[in-house]
């Protein structure tokens, strides 16, 4: 499966790669085992989590292989140029920013590289803490790792902020029940969802979600009424703008 990749490991994290990425090896290994350590802090995990294993794929073409024949996740060949980054339970594919040039949408900028390992590992540690992840709706589950890895405040090319600026500006913020069931908003807005809950009732509350939801249902978990809930979170956002927009105006 991972024929002629080389490896390199930091106590339980384990990344593979070919050798003109050894570098890019060594930065992913120190990033996913510093979020590793970190998030499961977040979460309160005791003991040891389960060996993570990153693998760099040097091109569009491995990336896509590696999607369907090591994590066994169903994807279009070739895939979206838009994506770069595919995790199932304890294993990670990410397309090698070296490759970006050729093979992606991007261009390879650091420090959003290191956040996206962030955001993979919040995932993995969410998985694994969940007692039923695959019931975890999708605003929630990308919501959280935007929200924790720090993708929320970047920049180009990971733009998670400019849809929420302009649809505040714009006075167009979406209903509960549209970022609920929307794709796209899901990923455009689930971060400021998960990031209300965490400003107003602390990160006690985010890792309740996480721990205890089994049926999808955050707002029963929080002990939230839906309306009352939208009407606050629509205020953090338009009224006092969330705590974001002075950052990027």
């Amino acid at each position: 499966m991972l024929d002629g990749y080389s490896r390199r490991g930091n106590g339980r994290i384990e990344v593979a790669y070919v050798e003109p990425d050894r570098a890019l090896a060594a930065q992913v290994t120190a990033a996913l085992g510093l979020a590793v350590r970190s998030l499961a802090a977040y979460f309160e995990v005791e003991g040891d989590l389960p060996t993570v294993r990153a693998v760099l794929a040097p091109d569009r073409d491995e990336f896509d292989r590696l999607v369907a024949d090591l994590l066994h996740v169903e994807i279009e060949r070739p895939s979206d140029p838009r994506r770069v980054a595919q995790t199932q339970k304890t294993d990670i594919v990410l397309l090698s920013p070296s490759a970006y040039a050729a093979h992606s949408a991007y261009s390879h900028r650091p420090d959003d590289f290191r956040r996206m390992v962030w955001h993979e590992a919040v995932h993995v540690v969410e998985e694994f803490v969940s007692p039923n992840i695959e019931a975890a709706p999708l605003w929630w589950s990308e919501g959280l790792a935007i929200c924790l890895s720090g993708q929320w405040q970047c920049e180009s090319p990971f733009r998670f902020c400019e849809p929420v600026l302009e649809a505040v500006r714009a006075s167009r913020v979406p209903t509960l029940a549209e970022v609920r069931t929307d794709h796209a908003l899901a990923y455009a807005f689930g971060w400021t969802l998960v990031r209300f809950v965490e400003k107003e009732r602390g990160k006690g509350a985010v890792v309740r979600v996480v721990r205890e939801m089994r049926d999808g249902d955050v707002l029963a978990a929080l002990g939230e009424d839906a309306q009352r809930f939208e009407a606050r979170w629509r205020a953090w956002l338009t009224d006092s703008g969330g705590d974001f927009i002075p950052h990027h105006t």
